[in-house]
């Protein structure tokens, strides 16, 4: 065991020692002008003394702050160092300042792209518009190399220089657009709590456990909050329930069904990176249900309720733990967006009234439901660049 241990151990370090060594194959033109040590010795084509070999290319760039991450399209101009060769016989700094030339010029095609991946330019769009910058380019460099005698002639080379620079110097490097996030917003939540039945209720029910999803659409800070809870609550005695003729007795310690539906207006007081604070109010639908058996041969299964209509106010609290900007277009129309990823623990009271209910005097029953919950949220925002 201790051998294959060992092996192992030396096995991970040869490939981790490999990757180590594995030279650098590519490099961006903000790492620096290039040298001839950027270049291969040895000539990868017969005939041919030397080559430079270039492109463009898009990648997915991610930027953390904190808790914030940024993703953005990023145009990047890449010198192939593997490909690119020079016999040691024609090296001159002539010729050295002609692979610069292009370079720099590289450089004016990519700020180009970089424009437009701002604008939203993306997918096959994107690929398209790379491709057509590198017809460009490489028509460019042709010309140049003819012009110039292969940087052999002082005068058209400085020429070019001179255009490239100009290029470079009147259309600098486009940064990240400004971005807000816009008014509107949804978000997803799922989650467990607990509601604690206070008054009249308390002597009939315990505390019920429920699992809670819903959404929320928010539209600058006012938020509509649309909740859904289920689970049970065990019964303290013998209780009976009749509707339309159908009656039922629900027996000690039975575990009845307890839902609840809420639809309230919230106003968020406090938004931070990493916290809100917002209070709310509305209305709720809530009751107690079980299913029974009808007999008499019928063989058939029947609800019985004991629900009310009534209102519903508490406060959210919202832990944010993970922003992400994404400048990179969604699936919903092509739109970008803010996403944020909370912990949302909720406090709340609910008012409930049973009537028709006859184990107490008067047939109704009043009071209210205290609890919590504690919900992961998911909630995005569509982004505004300018």
């Amino acid at each position: 065991m201790k051998r294959l241990l060992t092996l192992l151990l030396i096995g991970l370090s040869l490939i981790v020692s490999s990757r180590a060594e594995e030279p650098v194959n590519y490099k961006l033109w903000d790492d620096g002008k290039l040298v001839w040590d950027d270049f291969q010795d040895t000539l990868s084509l017969k005939g041919v003394p030397s080559a430079f070999n270039a492109f463009l290319k898009i990648e997915k760039a991610k930027e953390q702050d904190g808790n914030t991450r940024t993703i953005h399209p990023e145009a990047l101009a890449c010198f192939d160092k593997r490909h690119s060769f020079a016999d040691p016989q024609i090296r001159n700094t002539n010729l050295l300042r002609l692979f610069q030339l292009k370079y720099d010029l590289l450089e004016v095609y990519r700020r180009r792209l970089q424009t437009e991946l701002n604008l939203g330019v993306v997918g096959i769009a994107a690929d398209n518009r790379t491709r057509q910058y590198m017809d460009l380019y490489n028509e460019q460099c042709q010309k140049a190399t003819q012009d110039t005698d292969n940087g052999q002639n002082e005068e058209k080379l400085q020429e070019w220089e001179f255009y490239v620079t100009k290029e470079l110097i009147e259309n600098p490097a486009p940064s990240i657009p400004s971005i807000s996030p816009r008014r509107f917003g949804y978000g997803f939540y799922l989650g467990t709590g607990a509601s604690f039945p206070v008054g009249d209720i308390a002597n009939h029910w315990k505390p019920a456990w429920q699992i809670n999803f819903g959404f929320d659409l928010g539209y600058a800070n006012t938020h509509l909050l649309c909740d859904f809870s289920a689970g049970t609550a065990q019964s303290r005695h013998d209780i009976r329930v009749e509707e339309d003729g159908i009656s039922d007795v629900w027996h000690q310690n039975k575990h009845n069904t307890y839902t609840s539906i809420s639809l309230a207006l919230g106003q968020q007081l406090i938004s931070t990176k990493y916290f809100a604070l917002m209070p709310y109010a509305g209305c709720i639908w809530s009751g107690y249900s079980d299913q029974i058996t009808i007999g008499n041969g019928r063989n058939e299964r029947t609800t019985l309720a004991y629900t009310n209509f009534n209102w519903t106010a508490g406060i959210c609290f919202d832990y944010r733990f993970s922003t992400t900007i994404s400048l990179v277009p969604s699936f919903w129309r092509g739109h970008r967006e803010i996403f944020t990823a909370s912990v949302r623990t909720k406090v709340f009271v609910n008012r409930e009234q049973f009537r028709n209910f006859d184990t107490i005097e008067g047939n109704t029953m009043r009071g209210c439901k205290l609890g919590f919950s504690v919900a992961c949220l998911g909630f995005s925002r569509l982004l505004q660049i300018k």
